[in-house]
């Protein structure tokens, strides 16, 4: 996905890796986790984490868009597969200054809907359930392995296109903004951060995702 989303937004705005130093390559318990992370000119933040374990039997790709310069949702893409079960999670948190856009809206529930015969992915409840998006997508099925690309491209293009109309934002506000979801993750829980903390501690966890993967400090 990661080769995807750096071309498509290499279409309108500059992307350029940032050095992420001794936190690039991190190794624990049989995981290996690369982060990668990037300014996007003119948008924002972009991060990859790519992690595998058990001999590459279980392998994951997290891509996540920060915007900083405009007033966007932010938008977490997952994929994950695990023993022959593939899992595909596109996600829109509400870290917006202003409510988002009717218009932009519809693009995003638009591309859900397209691919509403997929089998739903089924989550238990968790703090933020109330700031994510409706039009959120979250499936299991093998069939994933080949469409993953395909529908964060959808996801992407109406991301993009949401870009064109949102307004301006002063990015010391879009990063409190993100803080305070990143903050909420670490006191509340989140997937990602519990399992970070577990392997390395909460100081390098906060460090890896406050600085390179949500880029809000």
């Amino acid at each position: 996905m990661k080769d995807l989303i750096i071309s498509e937004l290499g279409r309108d705005y500059t992307v350029k890796e940032r050095d992420t130093g001794r936190y690039g390559v991190l190794k624990k318990s049989g995981m290996t986790f690369r982060i990668s992370s990037y300014d996007v000119e003119g948008l924002g933040s972009m991060s990859v984490i790519d992690m595998k374990a058990m001999l590459g039997l279980m392998q994951m790709e997290s891509v996540i868009l920060t915007a900083e310069e405009k007033d966007l949702p932010l938008f977490s893409m997952d994929f994950i597969k695990a023993a022959g079960k593939c899992t595909l999670l596109e996600e829109f948190y509400d870290n917006m200054i202003d409510p988002l856009d009717d218009v932009s809206a519809v693009k995003y529930r638009q591309v859900k809907m397209r691919y509403s015969y997929l089998p739903k992915y089924e989550t238990e409840s968790r703090w933020y359930d109330g700031i994510r998006y409706d039009f959120t997508l979250g499936a299991t099925d093998k069939r994933l392995k080949a469409l993953k690309e395909e529908i964060t491209a959808e996801y992407l293009a109406a991301y993009l296109d949401n870009a064109k109309r949102a307004t301006p934002a002063d990015p010391a506000v879009k990063k409190a903004k993100t803080a305070q979801y990143v903050d909420g993750l670490f006191r509340n829980g989140g997937p990602a951060v519990d399992q970070f903390k577990k392997l390395f501690g909460e100081e390098t966890a906060r460090e890896v995702f406050e600085r390179f993967v949500f880029s809000c400090r």
